[in-house]
């Protein structure tokens, strides 16, 4: 067992017993604060019991990346692993875990594909459509059931967030390598004074960096606010499309791949305030993704596949303040269907029911300290039923310092690829068992205004892990149950804002890390493999260095240095990105920007046999009104 593992069941056990006195009225729920990772807690509660990172719309806005799989590789310790630029497609993965075991939400609804996660971030979500990315690292099935292993992804959309204003006017156009030709644009109003309209669309087309690698991808969302005297009612949804050249995408037999998919969605959902110091959260959804996959693009005859996919989910959550803290309480309902030409038409039921109760040790202001208790009964069609709990607590240690520790579990079911895909080079397992994993972690953070520093230890032990493997490159890789692993790892940041300690154009450094460790000579050993398609290459190494800067003639400037290794990449990758920008309006109307990522011209793959291009140059404006 880990070395955090006794400090954890230590805090965990002996801080409650801090708690004072309970106060003698009840207060409603405090609205969840905008700077608070709202994927972290159903009952609304703070983040400090829990690691999680935030990508604020103002972060967004400066980063050099034009898609949600760019944004995404900004975020401290996430694991992105591209098949192309432009977010044409690739698996995202936290602590570790592989892509199948992170869990993304998009305004807290469950978007993975329950064919594969490989479409998971195949979103009607342009860029300019986020207000800010959430991540929650760690288990937390005891919050939203399956899939969350390594960790959960919440994309917040902007809908109508119009603060005082009347109306929004953003637009943005990109020209770049590769004959790169990118644009969006982003309307929204205030119709009357309880209902606002918001549209965002976005563009992208390229002849890539080399034969089979040209895309074409659109995206339009739209929302709806009606503001009610219970509180707002949101209708949203969208619709994407991408089309593009996919040269080893999923193997080197046949190179010469190419796909197009197209995903839809629909969520209704309200925030209600109720007497007697309830509020009330109901939600409905339904995600729609499509795909037409040729393996051999010179031969469509040869083998295609075509499969639709449906993910529908009715959630009830409510909350009232109860002990001193706030209780949520909640249950849902939904279902997964499947109709492919090769995997054949399938549908599973999933049920759920949740209770979650937090609470600070002491009413004093400030908090010194808190709880949060988790669990959650899953049921699933074919897989049975399982219990997932979940406890975390912090504690300030005085001078800026706070330390947090949590445990938990989570699982997750075979997706449809898993169980019944079949190709020349690819054979699915319809006897599949599903994931389990056990995560325990502790944690300190210290903030000393211009420093802020965080450092979190973890061990996770999953029994039963899936992964396509194969013992000899003449043979098809074939699903599979492995036996257990432990991933060990150690995530840090270090901020620094330079301004506020000296003179300088600096007004920016961080460098965040992240190493990680598995047995996996034992594993691959136990599952008789010489190859695994993803299990088997975890990462292992991530490093960030960010640095940003406010230059002469008003130009920001931003550059990060970033480093990763994994098995199939021994040497390490070394990149370097960077963006200037300069407003030529007053009020930051109008910005001109040139941005560049690889701009060492590093050869390199994320995903073993799939080539990612070399450097990518872009040149661009933004007008935001």
């Amino acid at each position: 067992m880990s070395r955090p593992f006794p400090f954890a069941v230590a805090l965990l056990l002996v801080a409650p017993l801090a708690a004072g006195q309970l106060p003698e009225e009840e207060k409603a729920p405090a609205p969840v604060k905008a700077d608070v990772a709202v994927v972290a807690s159903r009952a609304g509660v703070e983040t400090e019991a829990v690691t999680v990172a935030v990508l604020t719309r103002k972060e967004i806005e400066r980063l050099p990346a034009r898609s949600l799989t760019e944004l995404l590789r900004y975020l401290p310790s996430v694991d992105v692993r591209r098949r192309g630029p432009e977010g044409v497609q690739a698996d995202v993965s936290l602590r570790g875990a592989d892509y199948n075991g992170t869990l993304v939400l998009v305004d807290g609804e469950p978007v993975n594909d329950p064919q594969t996660n490989h479409h998971t971030l195949d979103l009607d979500v342009p860029a300019d459509a986020i207000e800010r990315i959430e991540v929650l690292y760690g288990t937390a099935s005891a919050l939203y059931g399956s899939e969350a292993v390594g960790g959960v992804i919440n994309i917040v959309t902007r809908g109508g967030g119009l603060g005082k204003a009347r109306a929004q006017v953003e637009g943005r156009y990109v020209h770049g390598s590769h004959s790169l030709d990118a644009g969006s644009l982003r309307l929204a109003t205030r119709i009357t004074d309880g209902v606002t309209v918001s549209v965002d669309g976005a563009r992208s087309e390229s002849s890539g960096f080399r034969n089979d690698r040209e895309h074409a991808t659109q995206g339009l969302r739209a929302s709806l606010q009606v503001d009610t005297p219970l509180g707002p009612v949101t209708l949203a949804g969208g619709t994407a499309s991408r089309a593009f050249g996919a040269y080893a995408f999923y193997g080197t037999r046949y190179p010469n791949q190419q796909e197009a998919t197209e995903s839809r969605s629909l969520r209704l959902s309200a925030d209600l305030l109720l007497g007697g110091g309830w509020s009330l959260a109901p939600s409905a959804s339904v995600r729609r993704h499509q795909d037409d996959f040729i393996l051999d693009r010179s031969n469509p005859g040869f083998y295609r596949n075509v499969h639709e996919t449906d993910r529908t989910t009715f959630r009830l959550v409510a909350r009232r303040p109860l002990l001193g803290g706030t209780l949520a309480v909640g249950a849902e309902a939904g279902r997964d269907t499947i109709d492919s030409t090769n995997l054949g038409d399938h549908a599973r039921g999933r049920r759920a029911a949740f209770v979650e109760l937090g609470r600070p040790f002491s009413t004093a202001a400030p908090a010194a300290g808190g709880f949060r208790v988790g669990l959650r009964a899953d049921s699933t069609d074919d897989y049975g039923s399982r219990v997932s709990p979940q406890l975390a607590a912090w504690a300030a240690l005085g001078a800026g310092i706070r330390a947090r520790a949590s445990v938990g579990t989570a699982f997750r079911v075979p997706t449809y690829t898993e169980l019944y895909y079949v190709d020349p080079q690819t054979i699915g397992n319809p006897d599949l068992r599903p994931e389990k994993a056990t995560n325990v972690e502790a944690g300190l953070a210290w903030d000393a205004g211009a420093v802020t520093v965080d450092a979190v230890a973890f061990h996770r032990h999953g029994t039963d892990l899936i992964d396509f493997v194969r013992s000899s490159p003449a043979e098809p890789y074939r699903a599979t149950n492995l036996r257990t692993v432990d991933t060990r790892g150690l995530e840090g940041t270090v901020s620094l804002a330079p301004s506020a300690l000296a003179r300088t154009p600096l007004t920016g450094l961080a460098l965040r890390a992240a190493f990680y460790s598995a047995d996996l000579e034992e594993l691959q050993a136990a599952a008789g493999a010489t190859e695994g398609r993803y299990v088997l290459d975890p990462l292992r190494v991530k490093w960030d260095l960010l640095a940003e800067a406010r230059l002469p003639f008003r130009v920001e400037a931003l550059a990060r240095l970033s480093y990763f290794d994994r098995p199939s990449f021994e040497a390490g990758v070394l990149l370097l990105d960077a963006r200037l920008g300069t407003a030529l309006l007053e009020g930051n109307l109008l910005e001109i920007y040139v941005e560049g990522d690889n701009l060492g011209d590093v050869r390199y793959e994320e995903v073993p046999g799939v080539p990612l291009p070399g450097r990518v140059l872009a040149a661009g404006l933004r007008l935001a009104w």
